[in-house]
């Protein structure tokens, strides 16, 4: 995934014109709340539970979409389409790839903004 951007600059733009000065305060709350994210998604996938695989990796594609967070949208989508189908193959290393992929967002929005 590291061939991809980490941001989405168009819409990170188009967030930035419509937030003005809340901008900031909206990715400081994707930030947090990811971490969060990832933690329960990393109890999930231990317990084996599929529907909460299903429902944390759909959530978090939707807000990393919504926040530019190009890399991360896309392992997301990838790994709902994938629990969806029943496919866990390779899902103790889910937490890890979105993991760096949250870290090269977090660099890239700081160099970018």
């Amino acid at each position: 995934m590291n061939d991809t951007s980490a941001l989405d600059k168009a819409v990170i733009d188009t967030l930035k014109g419509l937030m003005k000065d809340r901008f900031g305060f909206l990715i400081e709350t994707f930030i947090s709340k990811t971490h969060t994210h990832l933690e329960e998604l990393d109890t999930a996938i231990a317990a084996n539970n599929v529907d909460s695989i299903i429902s944390i990796t759909h959530s978090l594609k939707g807000s990393a979409g919504s926040v530019g967070a190009l890399s991360m949208h896309l392992l997301c989508k990838e790994y709902e389409d994938r629990s969806r189908q029943n496919d866990l193959s390779d899902v103790q290393n889910w937490v890890e790839k979105l993991r760096i992929e949250y870290d090269r967002y977090n660099n890239e929005i700081k160099t970018y903004l």
